[in-house]
This record gives C-alpha cells, sequence and structure tokens, in this order.
C-alpha cells in the first residue's frame, strides 16, 4: 500500500486502499480488463472495487487470481447485468439483458380516432423485447360510442411470438350488464384481442402473459371497429397506460 499524501486535508492514498484478504478500493484511468492477465491481476480479490478517474466504479465478481470487473452504474459507464433469474421476489445472477423489471409507457395527451379504422400506433405505446417470458397490461380510459366502438392489436415488428394467452375486460362508467370479457391465443401479427362497439365503454383493458422467441417489438395499435365522426370519435383519455414485464 502507498504512503499516505496530504494535501492540506484528510489523506487519501495512491493508487488504492487495500484491506485484509486483497479487499480494497484501487483505481486506474482506463477500462479494466478481464482474466489472469487482466488489471490487477493477482492483487485484487473478490470484492475489490475499481474505481475510474471518469468516475465509473466496478466491482470483482470473479477471483484474486482472475478478476471480473462488472460495472456497478456509478459515473460515465451504466450497469451491465446479465443472465437475470428471479426467485422469491430477488434479482440474481450478473446480467440483465434487455428489460427486466417493467417497462411502463403512460399516455400524455388524449388520442383520438376520427373516420379511423385502420389500426395505427397508439403513442408511445412500444415495447422493445428479448427471447423471455414476459406480462403485459394495456389500460385504457375511454370515451366511445356504439356507432364506432374501438379495435386494439398488437403488432409484431421482428418479433416472434412463441406463445401468448391473453384476456380483456371492458365496461361502461356503470359496470352493469354491459360489461364484457374475452380471452385468446393467437400469436399472429396484428391480431385483436379487443374488437367491440357492442357498448359506449369508457375503460378498456388488454392482458396476459406471452414467451418471445424473437426479440423485437411488440406494440399497441388502436382504431375504430366501425368509421364514426365527430360526436362518435373514439378518443382514448391521458393516463392510460400500457406496462410490459420481463419475468425470465
Amino acid at each position: 500500500m502507498s504512503a499516505p499524501i496530504y494535501k492540506g486535508g484528510r489523506p487519501y492514498f495512491a493508487p488504492g486502499i487495500r484491506f485484509n484478504n486483497d479487499h480494497g478500493v484501487f483505481t486506474t484511468s482506463s477500462a479494466p480488463v478481464d482474466g489472469t492477465s487482466g488489471t490487477l491481476a493477482g492483487v485484487a480479490g473478490p470484492g475489490a472495487i475499481l474505481q475510474r478517474t471518469n468516475g465509473s466504479v466496478y466491482v470483482n465478481t470473479n477471483t484474486k487470481a482472475s478478476p471480473t470487473w462488472v460495472s456497478l452504474g456509478v459515473g460515465a459507464t451504466g450497469a451491465v447485468l446479465t443472465d437475470p433469474v428471479i426467485s422469491g421476489g430477488s434479482l440474481t445472477g450478473s446480467t440483465v439483458s434487455g428489460n427486466i423489471e417493467s417497462d411502463t409507457v403512460v399516455l400524455a395527451a388524449a388520442e383520438t380516432f376520427d373516420a379511423d379504422v385502420t389500426p395505427g400506433l397508439i403513442t408511445g405505446f412500444a415495447h422493445t423485447v428479448v427471447a423471455g417470458t414476459y406480462t403485459f397490461d394495456l389500460n385504457l380510459f375511454t370515451t366511445m360510442t356504439t356507432n364506432a366502438g374501438l379495435t386494439i392489436a398488437f403488432k409484431l415488428t421482428t418479433a416472434v411470438l412463441t406463445s401468448i394467452q391473453y384476456a380483456t375486460y371492458a365496461a361502461t362508467a356503470t359496470d352493469n350488464a354491459t360489461a364484457v370479457s374475452t380471452q385468446g391465443t393467437t400469436t399472429t401479427d396484428l391480431t385483436e384481442p379487443f374488437n367491440s362497439k357492442t357498448a359506449a365503454y369508457t375503460f378498456v383493458r388488454v392482458f396476459g402473459s406471452m414467451v418471445v422467441g424473437t426479440g423485437g417489438t411488440f406494440s399497441w395499435y388502436g382504431c375504430q371497429e366501425t368509421s364514426g365522426t365527430g360526436a362518435d370519435a373514439t378518443v382514448l383519455k391521458i393516463g392510460s397506460y400500457s406496462s410490459v414485464v420481463r419475468r425470465a
């Protein structure tokens, strides 16, 4: 360990501070290199911290003889975690690839379908997915009439679904006999889980789970079930949202 250097304040150590079992805090000016011939091989033990001069921080997750430096997500370099496993409510493993946790989009402005029967992207409701298992939950606060109604479809761009299970629920403000629900398992692009003008629904929900075999984009598209203008326009209200969560 280098001798402390004093510059009018508390001492600091260069190039680092070492503790028992070669745990310590080390510094470097360049990106660390893994392996037996890498950065601090034979010096820094498991759990040792390496701080770059640009502010990035790493931890050795392997042995002293062959360090593996994993970013802690501090400073210029964000965390990179792979092969996630969720067990008992905790995240284990060293890597998160793609969107583990939830990817939620909230409609910031009302979206209106007026004489519109061609499904198009609901603003922002596009989720990038990798191969894995997901749950999804689309909640739409709506205004519509029985003359026009609403169609909701999922759009797959590059993404290929191995399987999907979805259910829908729609209700009016009073949630009486007009409430409807459906289920389905069709994995085809632009499948329409919801397509109805039976009632002037004020809330529509599409939820379920899916297995993605090939990564890409999973999006929600919307339009009217039957063309309607003016008073028959269909509106998705501010605060409607879409959430996709990778589970495995």
